[in-house]
């Protein structure tokens, strides 16, 4: 006699779907409950991409090779290599649109090109550098540890004297430093205070592509310390609210700012539009 399979079962909440935890898994925990379920527990693929996300992620890919290139050549770049570049992100992501990623490349090029001079003495110069960390605040040398308590990906990092620059791309179309930016930007901080615990203080820039400019903040040891004593209780109050329970015991935040950018409207019975 075979055995009915329930496909309505929906697996429980484990402490191996919430770590390792990164800025973006954070924000995503505590914006809905079920997002994130969907998200990292069931591991649902989005049937959409919005467009804005495709160009972010095409422009992101297009420096992040220029910078790699550049510093492996010690020479600037032109356009050219910047199409080449586009033309294989279009290959993995068909839904891109060349024209759109190619209005960035005058500031890619700026930026790009300038770097090379800034950073000729640095000692450490990295893109789209991985960074993970276990529960003690060790560096994990696979980023992809089942250890990892925190972890995150630098676009850009170099340094200077006594103070470690990490560099984080945006498109946005604000210019505006928020509360979130801020956030992010500490919890980089963080991680590469435990991996170069040689510096002092850590700079920290946002990178508009989309104007060519370059904003700053300076975090020193200090301010990061004070920032892990806060991260860690709210870490520890989502594992709480997570952990060990079903899909049926987790509670949605349905709102219109929250549930327009869901990836998973199409499913949720509590979406507000």
């Amino acid at each position: 006699m075979e055995k009915t399979i329930n496909t309505d079962v929906k697996p429980m909440v484990e402490l191996r779907h919430l770590r390792p935890w990164s800025f973006s898994k954070v924000q995503k925990a505590k914006r809905c409950q079920y997002e994130f379920y969907w998200n990292y527990v069931e591991k649902r693929e989005p049937i959409e991409k919005a467009d804005f996300l495709i160009l972010g992620s095409g422009v992101h890919f297009v420096l992040e090779n220029a910078l790699k290139v550049a510093f492996k050549r010690e020479r600037p770049l032109n356009k050219d290599l910047l199409f080449y570049f586009a033309e294989n992100f279009k290959k993995e992501e068909p839904l891109a649109k060349l024209e759109k990623i190619v209005e960035f490349f005058p500031n890619i090029l700026r930026y790009v090109n300038g770097q090379l001079r800034r950073v000729s003495e640095s000692k450490i110069i990295a893109s789209e550098l991985e960074l993970a960390i276990d529960k003690n605040f060790n560096v994990l040398s696979n980023f992809s540890s089942e250890k990892a308590f925190l972890r995150g990906k630098l676009d850009f990092v170099f340094s200077k004297g006594d103070t470690l620059y990490i560099v984080d791309h945006k498109t946005n179309r604000s210019r505006e430093f928020n509360n979130k930016i801020k956030t992010q930007l500490r919890w980089y901080a963080l991680l590469a205070n435990v991996r170069f615990s040689e510096f002092k203080k850590f700079a920290l820039e946002i990178h508009n592509v989309r104007y060519g400019t370059v904003g700053r903040l300076i975090f020193t040891e200090n301010d990061l310390k004070a920032f892990r004593t806060k991260l860690l209780p709210v870490i520890e109050t989502l594992e709480e609210e997570f952990a060990g329970k079903v899909f049926e015991e987790l509670i949605p935040s349905s709102c219109e700012s929250n549930c327009r950018w869901c990836d998973f409207r199409h499913i949720c019975k509590m979406a507000s539009y």
